[in-house]
């Protein structure tokens, strides 16, 4: 039997949205443990469950896709702007 704690439902449904360091918040506040230790609880889970690691990272890779087209998305605009300002 393991002597580390379990990790908390909350966590764990947080960590399937691909929100990483809330699940380790969560871990830390309901566990008690100090932010080393639940980070490596965390790890040690997704270690434990290759397929909800590859979900987590989709997840996180959708989360980086969704910001580069938004940083896109305002510098087309800005350049729109310019051309305006400049004509």
């Amino acid at each position: 039997m393991s002597s580390l704690p379990r990790i908390p439902p909350e966590a764990l449904n947080v960590l399937r949205e691909g929100q990483l360091i809330d699940a380790i918040k969560i871990t830390r506040e309901q566990t008690g443990l100090g932010l080393k230790e639940s980070k490596d609880l965390i790890d040690q889970y997704l270690q434990e469950h290759p397929q909800e690691q590859a979900h987590v990272q989709e997840q996180l890779a959708q989360k980086s896709r969704g910001g580069i087209k938004i940083i896109v998305f305002i510098i087309v605009i800005l350049v729109v702007l310019i051309w305006f300002v400049m004509k």
